[in-house]
């Protein structure tokens, strides 16, 4: 019987793999459209709750998600402009009247001859920054015409997929009952007896492992902000919210708070700069070593080193989408592990088909899904 079941399976799973083949550079539009349709899911349904019908639901939350991400880039091109405009006019006066050498070149060991030498000849006639900037942009032209390319076809790329990750997530909230219950057919045809556990772990897991990146992006956006109010650093409030949102992938909290003490030290302030990177630093660790894995672990009843590893593994292989994979592989590893405590029912043999929560049950003892979410 086993070895019958084994042979229905390998066909699908040959089909499986060759569509994976056939789909394997729209594969990480498709998992974000998943993902983002998993964790909205509880916000879609309680519109259509209030009464608002699924298109204006799907297209409301559609439009939340890309004003959340697109505003903040606008306001950073908005705050550049005027900061670039200032940069400009700067070089264009020291282009006008030259730039005399300043007083620590003399002091430099060594090089100290040498160095003025070129700098009088190069910076301090007027109109020799203009000469440097040409002959520097000719030797490099070819370089940054390959580089303009290769960024140039990857943000198109990049486009193309974020584009299509939202139209599959607004199908996904119009189709989403439809959806399930196809992929409830598929997995319990496939995996009679894990998969009820594997569909009660993955919504769990992932909007735990959501709510755990906000709320540390949110955290680093407030605290990291009050850091640059305390160094002096121009705008903090806005450099904090950026470094929130810059918080929610991987590498991007330090890199900000780099960034601002870099430019704390370019205006002198070299004591403020040393304290918050020192600062930002210790913030960072204290977070992505405890905060971030207690918040995603919670809702799975996951031990600390297990999110622990689970995120950083899923972020070293898999990159930004590992932190979902990673904590999800974790959980599963734990549902298996529990497996014959009398309240797990994660290997349970005598698993049928998945049915409807109870009334009044909740999501960490019921199966969570799409479907459970419309009770609450």
């Amino acid at each position: 019987m086993t070895d019958r079941r084994a042979t229905r399976l390998v066909v699908p799973a040959l089909f499986a793999l060759a569509l994976a083949v056939l789909l394997q550079h729209f594969l990480g539009a498709l998992a974000w459209a998943g993902l983002l349709a998993v964790i909205t899911w509880p916000g879609h349904v309680r519109l259509q709750a209030r009464g608002w019908p699924p298109a204006a639901s799907a297209a409301i939350l559609v439009g939340l998600l890309i004003l959340g991400f697109v505003a903040p880039s606008l306001v950073l091109v908005n705050t550049l402009g005027g900061e670039l405009a200032g940069v400009q006019r700067l070089l264009a006066r020291a282009n006008e009247m030259g730039l005399p050498a300043p007083v620590w070149l003399a002091r430099l060991p060594l090089v100290a001859e040498h160095a003025i030498a070129w700098w009088n000849d190069h910076l301090a006639l007027p109109g020799g920054l203009n000469r440097l900037v040409g002959s520097a942009a000719g030797d490099f032209a070819p370089h940054l015409t390959g580089a303009a390319r290769l960024w140039g076809s990857t943000i198109l790329a990049n486009a193309l997929y974020l584009f299509l990750a939202l139209l599959t997530l607004f199908v996904l909230y119009l189709h989403g009952p439809a959806a399930i219950h196809h992929v409830d057919t598929a997995g319990m045809r496939a995996l009679p007896r894990q998969y009820p556990m594997l569909r009660r772990v993955f919504p769990l897991s992932v909007r735990g492992t959501a709510l755990g990146l906000v709320s540390v992006a949110i955290l680093e956006g407030c605290v990291l902000g009050g850091a640059y109010f305390i160094a002096g650093a121009p705008a903090p409030a806005l450099l904090g919210v950026l470094t929130g949102y810059m918080a929610l992938v991987p590498g991007g909290a330090p890199l900000s708070f780099t960034l601002v003490s870099l430019l704390l030290l370019g205006q002198g302030h070299s004591g403020a700069a040393l304290g918050l990177f020192c600062w930002g630093a210790f913030e960072l660790f204290m977070v992505d070593k405890f905060i971030r894995p207690k918040l995603i672990g919670r809702r799975v009843n996951l031990p600390f080193l297990a999110v622990l590893f689970g995120l950083l593994g899923g972020v070293s292989t898999l990159g930004v989408i590992g932190l979902f994979v990673g904590p999800f592989m974790m959980a599963i590893l734990f549902e298996w592990l529990r497996g014959d405590d009398g309240d797990n029912t994660a290997f349970n043999t005598n698993l049928s088909a998945p049915s409807d929560p109870p009334a009044g049950e909740n999501e960490t003892t019921s199966r969570p899904s799409f479907r459970q979410d419309n009770t609450n």
